[in-house]
């Protein structure tokens, strides 16, 4: 027995040496024939507080493997509460991090920190408060206990907000992790917190809170961003790139697989405090703050970062300009990198078959030789020098059979094409390469289309298969379609009375309108969507997309206007050679005086004839007394806003508003009085109200704000916030006023006017139990005026 043991004992030894030995061997065979991977390159991100779904495109970057396929190796840290999360970056601690709009303040400082990339393009921070302290509003936090943190930089956009209303609160500052029963228990007045966190946990303990956002009150800043330091940037800006790549390609996972996220997240971080529905609520919050439907994920407005910069000076939070030129990072004079994946695909597929319009100038068309000429062929000659692919331009299809041939594969590319819902099902896009304004040109003895709803029941031209066909069937369905080959035929059906108009992009309608003598047609409107011209790659080649959406990233900003102002401008042979000009010189001089005088005074005559026009169009769309917009304007955005909002799935509320017993004042005071309190308050509503809102007036004396990427608890704050501040104003002849208000939200693909019945029953109802009120939900239809209190029971009685 002891020997057969023995023998055992050898055998298991010797075949442990024989498979050391092989394997020993096939790796020596391997390393011979594949050199050794370059090794990933490690890296730190610092997030800006503890694992939670506020970080999940990082999260999904480091799970989906884009920080790799980059070349990196990423650690992801949660925030240390003892340590300023942005020195840790200055310092080298950490190579990237996580921060909001307080690295606006060390820019201005001249801190060496680099914005990458916003992600979201709102801040998520607002103050929470019990229902029942009565505490709705920041104006009544002076001198109350707010509950803050620990370090400035963690809570900016609220000491803004302070700031700037002159509001000083007490800052208790024992936020050092997500406590909000510290507020339940009523330790504090109020609470700093994120609209994705608190609000959840506050409302699952049963409580009923006011929410007061930073946004509603004029500081609408950046909220978490993607940054960097300037020793990273200019030692690495390769690295840099990459990584930003990743990270928004990981963002845009996260936001299409929110449960996964949210169920990974729970699994791998164990995120304190966080349940499954919290992460899902914090999810869903996240949408609007990102504004993905709306905005790429990553952008950053240097227009909108001006404008922080001068919120910022004006309330002495910054003493000098924010760093544009070295605090905000630009990819234009980057090193192109392709990964090894992305040029083994350019070597297996050296040539690629364009999809084009061989007829839409100035953008792309086939020129008398047969060659591809325009924007979009000044484009592919720069990415076959910066990839070495060949480009192969199909000039013998139109474009209907273009389209056909992209959706069989029998073309690979789309080289300019914007890109729509039905596209997007066989091609994907790179972001778009140019953009111009969509605009409808007709006859000159058209008039100009103050609004577009104008158009309904009239023909219009345009392209088939163009993406305008699509966009016009959504938006206009009652307008009938007259559709043409091209750009050409739909414009001389116009200059021919077939059609009342083309629609096409601005430089396209311009280059032929001016090229081909069209000299009775002009531009008469811009319709409410942009045309934004892309590179759309068929779906089946991920890797092109990816290689030229690189090239476009890092073209520098003087190659791309050099591609593109050459085609933007028209240029006219004179009818005459210099020489042939000289014999009559003299009197041509005397002819061009004469004309000189006489064109002078035409153009005086335009000029006046222009600023009627103007006049005109601006009272179509104008209220004549108030000077807001009146019901027809409101009629079309609503019309517009409806579309957009089911489109894009974007919430869009209502504020139906009337003037409390404002009978009395025309009784008591006279109409003129009466019309001088309406101008003043439509003044005063305008002046603090949104930049996306609307705001007109619905008839006599009730109003309507259209409320779009707004949801009803965001329109419940704004109309509050229109309440207080009619009420609080002094009007004409020392009169006060109050409003009553309702609000609801448009629920999608529902009829307009039932949001806009629920939100005048609203407003009946905040009339009928009271006036100088907001109320929301499911309010009863309109009341008769017997149900509402009588005139004598006014409040604002004695003023009137």
């Amino acid at each position: 027995m002891k020997r057969a043991w023995q023998n055992t004992l050898r055998l298991l030894v010797f075949s442990l040496l024989v498979g050391f030995h092989v394997a020993h061997a096939a790796n020596a065979v391997v390393s011979k024939s594949n050199p050794t991977p370059k090794p990933l390159e490690k890296v730190v991100l610092q997030l800006k507080w503890l694992h939670q779904f506020q970080f999940a495109g990082y999260y999904a970057a480091q799970k989906e493997g884009y920080f790799r396929d980059e070349g990196l190796q990423v650690e992801i840290r949660q925030r240390d509460v003892r340590k300023n999360n942005i020195q840790q970056v200055i310092d080298g601690d950490a190579q990237y991090g996580v921060a909001d709009s307080v690295l606006f303040l060390y820019l201005a400082k001249k801190a060496p920190v680099v914005i990458v990339a916003p992600i979201f393009q709102h801040s998520p921070q607002a103050i929470f408060t019990l229902k029942s302290s009565g505490l709705d509003s920041p104006y009544k936090l002076q001198g109350k206990k707010l509950a803050f943190y620990k370090n400035d930089s963690d809570g900016f956009p609220i000491l803004a907000m302070m700031e700037q209303l002159g509001v000083k609160p007490v800052y208790d500052r024992r936020i050092n992790k997500t406590d909000p029963n510290i507020l339940v228990r009523k330790e504090v007045d109020a609470y700093s917190g994120y609209l994705t966190n608190e609000a959840f946990y506050l409302r699952n303990t049963g409580q009923a809170i006011n929410v007061i956002n930073p946004v509603n009150y004029g500081i609408d800043l950046y909220g978490d961003m993607l940054f960097t330091s300037q020793k990273e940037a200019l030692d690495h800006p390769s690295r840099v790139a990459r990584f930003k790549r990743a990270v928004i390609k990981g963002w845009h996972y996260a936001m299409k697989h929110k449960r996964k996220m949210a169920q990974y997240i729970l699994d791998t971080y164990h995120p304190v405090h966080k349940s499954l529905a919290g992460l899902l609520y914090e999810a869903h919050a996240l949408e609007h703050i990102i504004s993905e439907s709306t905005v790429p994920i990553g952008t950053l407005d240097e227009g909108r970062v001006r404008f922080i910069n001068a919120l910022l000076k004006q309330h002495g939070l910054i003493a000098k300009d924010i760093d544009l030129e070295h605090g905000i990072y630009h990819e234009d004079n980057l090193d192109l990198q392709f990964t090894q994946h992305e040029t083994d695909w350019m070597k297996k597929h050296p040539v690629i078959r364009l999809a084009i319009d061989n007829n839409w100038s100035p953008i792309e068309y086939v020129d008398s030789k047969g060659n591809m000429q325009g924007i979009s062929a000044s484009f592919f000659n720069y990415l076959t020098a910066k990839t070495g692919l060949v480009f192969k331009p199909d000039t013998h299809s139109d474009w209907v059979q273009a389209v056909e041939k992209m959706k069989k594969h029998q073309l690979d590319v789309y080289s300019a094409a914007i890109s729509t819902e039905e596209r997007r099902k066989y091609a994907r896009f790179t972001s778009p390469y140019v953009k111009f304004a969509t605009v409808i040109a007709t006859r000159n003895d058209e008039p100009y289309l103050s609004q577009m709803k104008l158009l309904q029941g009239k023909v219009v031209a345009v392209t088939k298969d163009y993406a305008f066909e699509e966009m016009m069937h959504q938006l206009f369905p009652k307008v009938k379609l007259y559709l043409v080959k091209d750009a050409a035929e739909g414009l001389h059906a116009v200059s021919l009375g077939q059609a009342y108009g083309y629609v096409d992009n601005v430089a396209v309608i311009g280059h032929y309108i001016k090229t081909q003598g069209l000299t009775n047609l002009k531009i008469s409107g811009e319709l409410p969507y942009s045309s934004s011209i892309a590179i759309g790659v068929r779906k089946d080649w991920p890797e092109l997309q990816s290689i030229l959406q690189k090239v476009l990233n890092t073209m520098p900003t003087e190659t791309y206007e050099s591609l593109i102002k050459p085609w933007l401008r028209v240029s006219y042979q004179t009818q005459y050679q210099w020489k042939q000009l000289l014999v009559y010189v003299v009197p041509i001089l005397i002819v061009f005086a004469i004309i000189m005088f006489f064109n002078h005074r035409l153009r005086k005559t335009q000029a006046e004839l222009e600023e009627s026009n103007e006049k005109l169009s601006r009272s179509s769309m104008t209220d004549h007394l108030t000077n807001i917009y009146n019901r027809q304007y409101l009629d079309q955005s609503l019309e517009v806003e409806k579309v957009r909002a089911d489109r894009y799935e974007s919430k869009l509320s209502l504020i139906m508003m009337d003037l409390d017993f404002f009978k009395k004042v025309n009784d008591t005071h006279g109409h003129l009085v009466g019309d001088k309190v309406l101008v003043s308050m439509s003044n005063l509503v305008s002046e603090h109200l949104r930049k996306t809102d609307v705001f007109g007036r619905w008839g006599g004396e009730e109003f309507m704000v259209i409320c779009p990427e707004t949801s009803i608890e965001q329109g419940v704050l704004l109309a509050e916030k229109i309440r207080k501040t009619v009420e609080s104003a002094t009007l004409p002849e020392g009169l006060k006023q109050t409003l009553s208000l309702g609000v609801a939200e448009y629920q999608p693909a529902e009829k307009m006017n039932d949001a806009i019945d629920r939100a005048d029953g609203c407003l009946y109802e905040a009339k009928r139990n009271g006036r100088n009120q907001v109320r929301y939900g499911e309010c009863a239809k309109r009341f008769s005026e017997k149900d509402f209190p009588s005139e004598e029971h006014s409040p604002n009685n004695k003023p009137l």
